[in-house]
């Protein structure tokens, strides 16, 4: 898999990580599992009365069940503490010596707090007959999403660009999007020049620093298509409307590449079609460069 394709994955499937909850993030989780296992992987239904044993999925082979808690308000120490526990002693009742293995499966990005491990820790002392695996945190998921075939993760998320579709990108898909995003309200500003340092400073990922550098490759034609565009000043215009975008998306407290991923939307990078995503990388790397989306690092910052 080339790095761009790759980087491209890895942003949508980390994304994909920070916004699902609850019962769309144990899907996601299963989806995971099943393409990574095959039919060994069983997801596990409620059914009426009986529940879903207190388990989401199992390995068959491992005879390993899996319990998912991603609450959508975050973690409360009573509530995860009575989860952990409750999930585990209901699993271990209702599953038996069928059960040799249990994992605990959340959606916190940081890692589960402290007591929360001491209790998976209490538990697994107290069970020696049943092996209790260190919890599945969102960053072990990544990293298992990255290895499934890349046709499987076309399925979910699409086709992802490639340097073949970099490098064939002319000024036709270009000028169109500049068209399409060309009627915005927006005030304009002056436009700074990008700090070296601009990427570390934001936080941004190596993977979003991947997609931005496939894009300078063709600021270029953004650059031409500008400078001879009828209204002089639209290349000025349009920054502006970037940096509202911005500044709006900052309000919100989302994560340095969920921004830049709703920044390339913005652009017009909602398509599944490789020449128009990778037409919104080449505009998002132009105004990247150009004005302030994202923080300038203050002079002497180093990273």
């Amino acid at each position: 898999m080339e790095r761009i394709t790759s980087s491209w994955y890895a942003v949508h499937i980390e994304l994909a990580l920070l916004k699902k909850k609850e019962q769309e993030y144990e899907d996601f989780f299963c989806w995971i599992m099943e393409k990574k296992h095959g039919t060994n992987f069983q997801r596990v239904k409620a059914a009426g009365r009986d529940g879903d044993a207190k388990s989401d999925g199992f390995l068959f082979t491992e005879k390993c069940v899996f319990q998912s808690y991603a609450p959508s308000s975050g973690f409360q120490k009573a509530k995860l503490l009575a989860k952990i526990e409750g999930d585990f002693e209901g699993a271990k009742e209702r599953w038996g010596k069928k059960m040799e293995q249990w994992a605990f499966v959340h959606n916190e990005t940081e890692g589960l707090p402290p007591y929360a491990h001491f209790k998976i820790m209490e538990l697994d002392e107290a069970n020696a007959d049943i092996a209790i695996q260190p919890s599945v945190q969102p960053s072990h998921l990544k990293v298992k999403a990255l290895s499934l075939d890349e046709n499987h993760l076309a399925e979910l998320f699409g086709p992802a660009l490639s340097y073949h579709d970099v490098t064939q990108l002319n000024h036709e898909p270009v000028k169109y999007l500049l068209r399409a995003i060309q009627k915005r309200d927006y005030k304009v500003e002056n436009i700074q020049p990008v700090s070296v340092n601009k990427l570390q400073y934001n936080q941004l990922s190596n993977d979003i620093e991947v997609l931005l550098t496939a894009g300078r490759r063709k600021e270029k034609l953004v650059e031409d298509l500008l400078i001879n565009w009828p209204d002089p000043e639209y290349g000025n215009e349009l920054s502006a409307a970037f940096i509202s975008k911005y500044r709006e998306l900052v309000s919100q407290e989302l994560s340095p590449d969920e921004i830049f991923m709703e920044l390339k939307t913005f652009a017009g990078g909602d398509s599944r079609v490789p020449s128009e995503q990778v037409s919104a990388l080449a505009v998002l790397s132009y105004f990247f460069e150009r004005c302030d989306i994202f923080e300038n690092a203050p002079e002497g910052w180093s990273p």
